[in-house]
């Protein structure tokens, strides 16, 4: 049976065009009252301090948001991209980050709120997802790929999340957003600033044109990010786009939000609602990590190491990948190097696990499975725990990363800080000595240090004890350690873990998606711990003193406030990969080069 229109054709077209002037209507009003727009069509309500950031950041072709921890900058972000897609035709903006996976992370809460997956968001519509192109192989529009996930609307406005690769990056055009830019370095910036370069208004055809074509929407930069270090691009722009603000010109604006703004200040409308951080919370973060409370918190820029520092934080940044910790010897054959910085009364105690990974390419080189820190949390200055309790837990480790089926202790070796304060020697190390039951009651062989000349005569009551212990003296070796530290990360050859704080991650898949990892507790100990390694490395200096002589010391006024012990535990593992490497180029055999014939029955001299 066919349809029949209740309306004539004439009715029929004057309602079809009083529907397309609403419409106008709506899109008009909506790019002069963006927060309106948000409201009546997406069914999202933002906080005054978000709504003011994207009233203000709305035509400016300049945009910075410097915004502290648990501000919702990515929930703001995201929605502020999906309201610029829709009402500006043609838009096509770039996702920049540090990483693929955050770069990922931002679209998949685009995605998230268009498809009503954001619980937060009670109101929220569907709308922008029923404008989301779409085909017969994909249902949702939102396309995820190796090359970048990306999606397109009907009025050509389109979003692609960028790769890491300065150079792939190349020769597009568009608006850009940097997330999580305080460490992005100059030449990714570099690479990636130009998309905006282009004019949006120009156009050009066939034959005369006599008409004008309105005023397109400039392209627009814009960075957000929490505060980072000086000697990184991110910096150089807040300091910039602060300037000209504060000078008048309309073309920039920045946003400096902290964590105060957020305790003091989260209305809606006028009327207080309870802060997304707690004042206990802000006081734990200053107790964990100062360093970090002040930059992530409180907005504060580091001034790192500069030209003395040992290894620079690009490089470490370089060498930092989006992984899960690795606690335990996931298939058995797996080899794995024990640094162990002991402490008692000072300092913290560490015992930092790096795999030995080996390639064609590049041969042995690192990557930090686990960071252990002894501390006492019940004490009240937080010191480590007692040596016998360090001791039962080097013991546990050891179980968990020599594997089940290998022999004690073929899959481990361990090196250990012999320092008169940590208690190593005569201490730790002749508790190691011998035969112990694990928590399972096997009978675990012990470890010693043949080559040490304390243990010259141990070896001979302790026959059974396994020679995988190298007790390392400071005085003696810690200007060799800290130079195979600078030479090992400067050509690539440790890799650390990226980590931004949450409780969880985004692993890659072979398909080019990426899925959500939720962390335990003590991979979030791990990865924070990694964390706090790159950052005591990017603050040893190396120091020449009048004599002639070199010193490693972390940078001036720091030690306040830091602690090198984990920096320490990477340093032995770089000269424990430097030794390795080293027996592997020893090993190979030398060819002698020789011009005399090879095959000869009979030389006349």
């Amino acid at each position: 049976m066919d349809y029949i229109c209740p309306l004539s054709e004439k009715e029929f077209s004057q309602k079809k065009l009083e529907a397309y002037d609403r419409f106008s209507q709506v899109i008009n009003e909506g790019r002069k009252n963006p927060i309106w727009f948000v409201e009546y069509m997406y069914g999202i309500k933002l906080i005054d301090y978000q709504a003011y950031g994207f009233m203000k950041s709305w035509w400016t072709p300049y945009v910075l948001w410097l915004c502290s921890r648990r501000t919702g900058k990515t929930v703001s972000a995201s929605v502020f991209l999906q309201a610029k897609m829709l009402l500006i035709p043609n838009y096509n903006v770039y996702i920049s980050t540090n990483s693929a996976a955050q770069s990922v992370e931002i679209f998949k809460m685009i995605e998230n709120i268009a498809l009503q997956r954001v619980p937060s968001f009670a109101t929220a519509t569907d709308i922008f997802a029923m404008e989301v192109e779409k085909n017969a192989n994909n249902k949702t529009g939102f396309v995820h790929d190796t090359a970048g996930h990306r999606f397109r609307l009907p009025n050509n406005s389109q979003l692609l999340t960028l790769s890491t690769h300065a150079e792939a990056n190349r020769g597009k055009g568009g608006s850009v957003f940097f997330d999580e830019t305080a460490w992005q370095t100059k030449e990714q910036m570099a690479a990636i600033e130009h998309f905006a370069n282009m004019d949006s208004s120009f156009k050009t055809g066939v034959g005369k044109v006599n008409y004008h074509y309105p005023k397109q929407v400039p392209l627009q930069l814009f960075y957000a990010s929490s505060a980072g270090d000086v000697e990184f691009p991110f910096y150089d722009r807040y300091r910039e786009f602060s300037k000209n603000m504060l000078l008048g010109d309309s073309n920039y604006f920045v946003l400096d939000l902290n964590v105060n703004t957020i305790l003091n200040y989260s209305t809606i409308n006028g009327e207080k609602i309870k802060a997304h951080i707690s004042e206990d919370a802000v006081r734990k973060a200053i107790e964990d990590d100062p360093e970090a409370a002040e930059r992530e918190l409180f907005n504060r820029f580091r001034k790192g190491a500069g030209s003395n520092s040992v290894v620079k934080m690009d490089v470490l940044l370089r060498n930092s990948e989006v992984r899960k910790p690795i606690l335990y010897n996931e298939t058995g054959k797996q080899k794995f190097i024990f640094c162990y910085d002991p402490a008692r009364n000072f300092d913290n105690s560490v015992l930092a696990i790096f795999e030995l990974c080996e390639s064609k390419e590049i041969g042995y080189y690192l990557k930090v499975a686990n960071v252990v820190s002894m501390v006492d949390t019940k004490s009240a200055k937080k010191t480590p725990l007692p040596m016998t309790d360090q001791v039962e837990i080097i013991k546990q480790q050891m179980v968990l990363y020599n594997g089940e089926k290998a022999d004690d202790w073929e899959n481990i070796e361990i090196y250990m800080d012999a320092g008169a304060g940590g208690q190593a020697l005569g201490g730790i190390a002749d508790q190691m000595l011998a035969d112990w039951k694990d928590d399972q009651g096997n009978i675990r062989k012990g470890i010693i240090d043949k080559e040490h000349k304390q243990y010259q005569t141990a070896k001979n009551k302790y026959p059974d004890a396994v020679p995988v212990l190298h007790l390392l003296d400071p005085q003696s070796y810690k200007r060799i350690i800290y130079d195979a530290l600078q030479k090992m990360t400067n050509q690539d050859l440790i890799k650390f873990m990226s980590y931004d704080k949450k409780n969880y991650i985004m692993l890659p898949q072979k398909d080019g998606d990426f899925i959500r990892y939720d962390l335990s507790t003590e991979e979030e100990l791990a990865l924070v711990n990694d964390n706090l390694m790159k950052t005591e490395i990017s603050y040893m200096c190396r120091y020449e003193t009048s004599n002639g002589n070199t010193t490693y010391e972390l940078e001036k006024g720091q030690s306040v406030v830091q602690h090198d012990d984990r920096s320490y535990t990477a340093a032995m593992s770089a000269y424990a990969l430097a030794v390795k490497r080293r027996e592997v180029l020893l090993k190979k055999p030398t060819v002698q080069e020789t011009t005399m014939p090879n095959c000869v029955s009979s030389l006349n001299l």
